[in-house]
């Protein structure tokens, strides 16, 4: 028998998002490496996953500055990098990460070089992706805006000759001829608005458009969206208002259209013969913030209008009508306004609700089909990432201003309630909420280890620690919901013996059950004292069977027994929170951490309905 054989292998031609990288063994320049991956405690669902490899440099082959080496110009940060071992005949991942950077150092006059490389994992790789700041940017762009302004721009106070940022297809500058506009509250969430006064008027600076494009004095279907706030307390109210589309139009709230300071939504059209106008029966506050849409169909001549997503038309009334502009011209008056678009057709309600939605930051998903979502705004492949067919948790909201896909993932695992970590093999994975307690490897111990009497496991080193306190107890739950609600469960009787223990757990599940779910694990689970057992090294000898060692992952099972001197076995089943390598020429050193509270689980036949009577 021997120690396990260590490979290394970097994956110098290929970038971070590779799934099947070219590897290049780089073993025999291996001075030795460490691994760490897991979680420092019971309730951190988040396991942190590093290494660190020293290699030898004496002839500069891992030296980024030797124009003359083997790998010049491939040792770029993020090169990916993967640990194993081979024992027994068989092959066990152990780490697959990526480079920090490439750091030679020289040693002994000069004599001596090596590099030594930090290296992480895959979920936090993913905290240098940013999500969205407007996650109704891509939906709103995907259906073709003729103009799209987000009105997110940053304003020179005072500045007149203001020009705003189109997204759309038929790009236009918007310019304010006074000097009234100014930085607005948020409305939508994830953006600020941009506020204006009396005047707001701008004329397109392109009249001549593309073939791809309809004219703009050319009669067509279409559709108005914009979210608007007012923010004047006189007859002024936020509109929108222009020439295009073959007629003059309008949109807005009125704020004083019923004399008690909530008025109606009001759309019209124009076309030069007859105008359309359409109000509400419904009084609006024009001083709250309002999705307003309005579209029309001219093949049939019918107008819609929307507020927050709910069609609220009326009418229309039928007037004589004006000549309308022949060219593009817009105007907004009196408010804060946000994601203004023009479209050259008829939005559905579905669509504009999912404006609305998108918006507010609402997705209604299960907790899978957010990790799937966040993924999906990253260049990270989804073929690397393993979520729960069957997740407990749905969420709804998500989180504004950009935030990493790692803090939104850990805000997934969170109302997941549930292990988020990297494996072995590199695998982003998600466990559902009670995986711990029911897949197999959780609940069948896939390692013993110690010696007492009538009993030889795999060897653990001399010095054990096992940690009995109430600092990992958590008896009091406090779970936040989506949007801010926060439900609260106690276990008395823990809290009456051990006094209060209170975790909270900011969430985003969507339904009162998640939630109430959640606290039932906490306070189930937290509200009484298990053993922690502290690092023990395990194995120890060339000599022993490295398999099922090596064979381990995070949050299976394991039993620890010691025998004391004179005294009767203690015996404990951990589920694993933490595996370390420490490996240098001829020596492999691991070190094992685990909790006996995740370990415990209701065994049918024993444990009785409503008890707690948790059995190891």
């Amino acid at each position: 028998m021997a120690y396990p054989t260590p490979i290394v292998e970097i994956a110098f031609d290929d970038g971070p998002y590779v799934v099947s990288p070219t590897w290049t063994d780089v073993t025999a320049y291996c001075r030795g490496f460490g691994t760490s991956r897991g979680v420092p405690d019971d309730w951190t669902l988040q396991a942190d996953g590093s290494a660190s490899v020293t290699l030898s440099n004496r002839d500069r082959r891992f030296d980024p500055f030797n124009a003359s080496g083997p790998y010049y110009g491939k040792l770029l940060p993020r090169r990916q990098i993967r640990i194993r071992a081979t024992s027994g005949g068989t092959t066990y991942d152990v780490f697959r990460g990526f480079v920090s950077g490439w750091p030679p150092e020289w040693t002994n006059a000069g004599k001596d070089s090596t590099v030594t490389l930090s290296c992480f994992d895959a979920l936090q790789l993913l905290g240098s992706s940013s999500m969205p700041a407007d996650w109704a940017m891509p939906y709103i762009q995907s259906l073709s805006p003729r103009h799209y302004w987000e009105m997110d721009d940053p304003v020179n106070l005072y500045l007149a000759n203001f020009t705003l940022r189109d997204r759309g297809n038929a790009v236009s500058s918007v310019i304010c001829n006074t000097n009234k506009v100014y930085q607005g509250p948020r409305i939508a969430l994830g953006l600020p608005s941009l506020s204006v006064g009396t005047e707001f008027d701008g004329l397109a600076q392109n009249t001549t458009v593309g073939s791809t494009f309809f004219a703009p004095n050319t009669a067509s279907s279409f559709t108005i969206s914009f979210w608007a706030q007012g923010t004047r307390a006189d007859l002024l109210s936020p509109s929108f208002s222009g020439s295009a589309f073959g007629g003059a139009f309008g949109v807005g709230i009125d704020c004083f259209t019923s004399g008690n300071g909530a008025g109606l939504a009001y759309a019209f059209f124009d076309n030069g013969t007859t105008t359309r106008t359409y109000e509400s029966t419904v009084q609006y506050a024009a001083s709250e913030p309002h999705h307003i849409a309005f579209t029309y169909d001219y093949a049939i001549n019918l107008g819609t209008l929307y507020v927050d997503g709910f069609n609220v038309t009326t009418g229309p009334k039928t007037n004589s009508g004006n000549t309308p502009a022949a060219n593009e011209s817009f105007a907004m008056t009196a408010g804060n306004f946000q994601q203004v678009a023009m479209f050259t057709s008829v939005l559905t309600q579905a669509q504009i609700q999912e404006i609305v939605r998108l918006g507010e930051g609402q997705y209604p998903e299960t907790s899978s089909a957010r990790v799937s979502r966040v993924i999906g705004n990253t260049p990270f492949s989804m073929s690397l990432v393993s979520t729960p067919a069957s997740p407990k948790s749905n969420v709804l909201n998500v989180t504004p201003d950009a935030p990493t896909a790692s803090f939104e993932l850990t805000k997934v695992s969170d109302s997941e309630f549930a292990p988020l970590f990297v494996n072995k093999a590199g695998t982003l994975t998600l466990y559902n909420q009670s995986q711990i307690r029911t897949q197999t490897k959780s609940i069948v111990s896939q390692a013993d280890y110690g010696k007492a009497v009538g009993f030889t496991g795999i060897p653990i080193g001399p010095e054990v620690q096992i940690q009995y306190d109430g600092d990992s107890m958590r008896n009091v739950a406090n779970i936040e919901m989506s949007y801010g609600g926060v439900y609260i469960d106690e276990d008395s009787s823990s809290v009456t013996t051990y006094g209060e223990a209170e975790q909270f757990v900011s969430t985003q599940v969507a339904a009162y059950t998640d939630a109430i779910s959640i606290g039932d694990v906490v306070t189930g689970w937290g509200s009484q004292v298990y053993p922690k057992l502290s690092p023990v090294q395990v194995v120890l000898s060339p000599n022993e069977s490295w398999g099922s060692t090596l064979g381990l992952e995070l949050f299976d099972r394991i039993s620890v027994t010691l025998q004391p001197p004179d005294y009767s076995a203690i015996s404990y089943y951990y589920l694993l929170s933490r595996v370390s390598h420490s490996v240098t020429p001829e020596r492999w050193n691991t070190t094992l951490e685990g909790s006996a509270r995740w370990a415990a689980v209701f065994i049918v036949g024993q444990s009785t309905l409503g008890g707690t009577d948790l059995l190891g």
